[in-house]
């Protein structure tokens, strides 16, 4: 052998090497294409895939070369897609070919979910095997004969949540490999046998519904088939519906054609009652009559008939009591009874005074493919607003199309319109972005909102911007947040409703923010979820309300509130729940009285406690009925001092008018007015215009004040009664002491008690006991009586005098000048019993007296204080 050819012989065993590489890499001619090969106890790939016309039909991962004989291989998961046929293929045919087994751990068809899967062949005949949970399927099939056979068990629950039951398949038949799917040599029959399906118990075994066993028969030669389906026992149907046995229901055909169908049905639920009955034309071959009425919370009847190839659906109008929703056909449409068709569907709804109206629609179809296409308007009236809008485009699975969709609501107050522009609103993730343009009143408004799927959640940003406020230089309200839609729709945790600085006259309002703490979920009970309240207080031109802090809940039905004046140690909290057509609930609050707080107030507080709780009601108006504690309260009004005030009120809103009223006695231990009021006893009640006191009584001088009502505002004359007041109480009050007076008097007093003012009419003063005077060396007497010797001769009959009888009447005008007139009728004890009578009429202005007696007590004790 020549040299040449022994190395011709060195080559064979190299292209037996190369073989499985060149195949690798033909692949791609045949649509096939691969990634990521490796070793893994054999020969793996990380990616294998099968692609035609622009579209992965089959997409396989983790794929494993287990062994040769027979060819094992492993995969760890299969997707098989749903793309656009490229034409008749032909009949099915399987090829032969060598011993295989091969294991799919997760095969996933289009959305169902995904099963293991496992396939054997060996001399042609060929074994697969699924399963799901609990459920499995079995199938065999030979290619000598062309038999097939199937059995399996699969179970409710697995496959659709909330159901039970069991289902058992079994059939079988003959398919010889490459015959079409029309020729009578493909023949076959299935049979289902359904047990115990209904709606799983949740709690106990009341809540459980019905359960039925459902039987199901079918045959087909060719493209010629028969069914029937009997039930035996009611079955739930989920959401509260039950289908109750009726006639069995019998249909056969041929393909997508209908030759005969007859069936009574009927099925009960909490929107009320539908029957269904089939019947089929015994003189016509392919023809028959259907009707479904609607009955008991549900109105409406639709008639159709059926042909071989189609239905005719006559106009109709059906209408569901709760929620007021009507459904209209306008005008009859032919449905065709194939797998590929389209139909005009002329329909009109209404919910309450709403109406959507669809023109130019159509809808088509196709296998694994549906699309609507047309137009929408909307019109009527909703929650009392005018509504109107519409959109044209197409609608399907592949994605929406066609101009942005338009709402408009208005009305005298509200006008407001939403645009939703469809483009690129396609799956999987459908992303929308709507937009909101309006006014409320003079309010303008704009908000934002996006959303985007995510497997069976919405989510998305909201955003939102509304103002100035009426009145408000300034005040922009904003909203921004995060929401999402799974179940239920939640504002998510961070969201933020913020009100910009503004200023109401001569008010400036700080900024306030609220921002959710937990999501804000809406339930069917209501709103839950817990949020946070920022304001940075108030500043007015004489008063100033530092920042306010607090939290607020929301649980359905029920709410609450509490908020914090930090500055001030002022805590008030709020709780309510719904209430028939309202809302009630309690508050209460308690803060101490500190000096801060009396900035712009027309009294300075200097102390004390303050405590609030009651119960309040909404229902158009506001109700509210509560108490009002205070305790060892420290009041000024100018110079003028009250110390230690204990009060409980009764405290009264009835939608209309305040009021407040004592529960018990009001107490004030100590009311400096230039003469000092203690122990001072009185009832009150107010509705904030108008002040009533009533017996009232305190201690003055050493005697007592007592007044049985007096009213504030008021221009009547109201008494006020003294007794036992000491002259001598009375004299101290003098700075400089011209004279010295002892005994008691008492009368009473005439009060008008005006909004800014005080006068005294007829007031009347006696003694109560003999009194006496002494008229005290001072620079005053000594210089009136150097003044004039009849003063002289005066002062000294008066010095000293045992009194008798004494008399004064006092009239005193709004401005505060008293005009006082005197009697005195007494003796000289030092002149042998000198009998005096002394008449004195004196003018002087109270309100400047007081005023400097207080100033005067002031004074002193300041210095007294600092002399320690």
């Amino acid at each position: 052998m020549s040299f040449r050819n022994k190395n011709l012989l060195w080559l064979i065993p190299l292209c037996l090497l190369l073989l499985p590489l060149v195949a690798l890499l033909s692949l791609p001619l045949f649509g096939l294409h691969w990634q990521g090969p490796g070793w893994r106890q054999g020969p793996t790939l990380d990616t294998f895939w099968y692609e035609s016309g622009g579209c992965r039909l089959a997409e396989a991962h983790g794929v494993r070369l287990g062994g040769l004989r027979p060819l094992t291989l492993s995969v760890d998961s299969l997707g098989i897609n749903d793309c656009p046929s490229q034409g008749d293929d032909g009949p099915l045919s399987l090829p032969d070919l060598p011993g295989l087994d091969v294991t799919v751990w997760a095969l996933q068809y289009q959305d169902y979910p995904p099963f293991l899967a496992h396939l054997t062949q060996a001399g042609g005949l060929w074994r697969a095997r699924a399963e799901f949970r609990d459920s499995e399927l079995n199938g065999e099939y030979r290619k000598s004969n062309g038999r097939w056979r199937v059995t399996g068990t699969l179970r409710a629950a697995p496959l659709r949540q909330g159901f039970t039951g069991t289902a058992r398949l079994q059939g079988d038949g003959q398919w010889p490999s490459g015959t079409a799917f029309d020729s009578d040599r493909f023949q076959g029959e299935l049979t289902l046998l359904g047990q115990g399906l209904g709606l799983e118990s949740q709690d106990n075994e009341e809540s459980q519904g019905p359960r039925g066993d459902l039987t199901v028969r079918a045959r087909w030669t060719g493209l010629d088939w028969r069914l029937r389906a009997a039930l035996d026992e009611p079955l739930a149907l989920g959401a509260g519906w039950v289908l109750v046995p009726g006639r069995e229901l019998t249909a056969e055909g041929q393909g997508a054609a209908l030759r005969r169908a007859d069936a009574a049905l009927e099925a009960h639920g909490p929107q009320g009652r539908a029957a269904l009955t089939l019947g089929s034309d015994a003189e016509r071959l392919g023809h028959g009559e259907g009707r479904l009425v609607l009955g008991e919370g549900l109105d409406g009847e639709v008639r159709f008939q059926w042909f071989e190839d189609r239905v005719a659906v006559a106009p109709f109008q059906v209408r569901v009591a709760d929620p007021g929703l009507t459904v209209r056909l306008r005008e009859p449409v032919e449905v065709p009874l194939a797998g590929e068709g389209e139909v005009a569907l002329p329909l009109t709804a209404a919910y309450q005074d709403a109406t959507l109206t669809t023109t130019d629609s159509r809808v088509y179809w196709r296998p694994n493919d549906m699309q609507w296409r047309g137009a929408v308007e909307l019109g009527g009236r909703w929650q009392g607003y005018r509504l109107s809008g519409g959109w044209r485009g197409d609608a399907g699975p592949t994605g929406v199309h066609g101009e942005p969709a338009r709402v408009r609501l208005r009305d005298a107050d509200l006008d407001v319109t939403a645009r939703v522009p469809v483009a690129g609103v396609t799956p999987p993730h459908w992303p929308v972005t709507a937009s909101l343009e309006g006014r409320y009143q003079s309010i303008p408004f704009s908000a934002k909102a996006d959303a985007r799927r995510d497997g069976d959640t919405w989510a998305g940003n909201l955003s939102g911007r509304g103002g100035p406020l009426p009145e408000l230089d300034g005040g922009v309200l904003t909203l921004n947040g995060r929401w999402d839609y799974a179940g239920q729709p939640r504002l998510l945790a961070g969201a933020t409703v913020a009100l910009s600085r503004a200023v109401r006259e001569r008010l400036l309002i700080r900024p306030v923010t609220a921002r959710l703490t937990t999501p804000l979920v809406l339930a069917e009970d209501g709103l839950h979820g817990r949020l946070s309240l920022d304001a940075e207080g108030l500043v007015a031109e004489r008063w100033t309300l530092p920042p306010v802090t607090g939290e607020a809940r929301l649980d359905g039905a029920r709410f609450g509130a509490n908020l914090r004046v930090p500055q001030w140690d002022t805590t008030l909290s709020l709780a309510g729940r719904a209430r028939g057509t309202g809302y009630a609930g309690t508050l209460s609050g308690a803060t101490p009285l500190r000096p801060v707080m009396s900035r712009g107030l027309p009294m300075s507080l200097q102390g004390g406690e303050l405590s609030l709780d009651g119960n309040w009601r909404w229902a158009n108006t506001l109700t509210l009925d509560g108490r009002l504690r205070g305790q060892d309260l420290a009041l000024d009004w100018g110079s003028v001092q009250a110390r230690d005030l204990d009060l409980e009120l009764a405290l009264g809103w009835d939608g209309q008018r305040p009021s407040l009223a004592t529960v018990t006695p009001l107490t004030l231990a100590r009311l400096d007015v230039g003469v000092p009021i203690t122990d001072i006893r009185m009832d009150l009640d107010s509705d904030l215009s108008t002040w009533t006191v009533r017996r009232v009584q305190a201690n003055t001088l050493g005697g007592e004040i007592r007044a049985p009502r007096l009213t504030w505002p008021s221009p009547a004359w109201q008494p006020v009664v003294l007794t036992r007041i000491e002259l001598e109480q009375l004299a101290a009050l003098q700075g400089d002491p011209a004279v010295g007076l002892s005994g008691r008097v008492g009368g009473y007093i005439p009060l008008r008690l005006l909004a800014d003012s005080i006068a005294v009419n007829q007031g009347r003063l006696a003694n109560e006991t003999p009194l006496s005077l002494v008229i005290l060396p001072s620079s005053g007497a000594q210089a009136m009586a150097k003044s004039n010797q009849a003063v002289s001769i005066a002062l000294d009959a008066l010095n000293p005098l045992r009194i008798d009888t004494f008399q004064a009447t006092v009239d005193m005008a709004a401005d505060g000048w008293l005009d006082a007139r005197v009697t005195i009728r007494g003796e000289n004890p030092q002149r042998n019993d000198l009998p005096v009578v002394f008449n004195y009429t004196h003018r002087e202005n109270v309100l400047e007296l007081l005023r400097s007696l207080r100033i005067g007590d002031q004074i002193t004790d300041q210095v007294m204080t600092e002399s320690k």
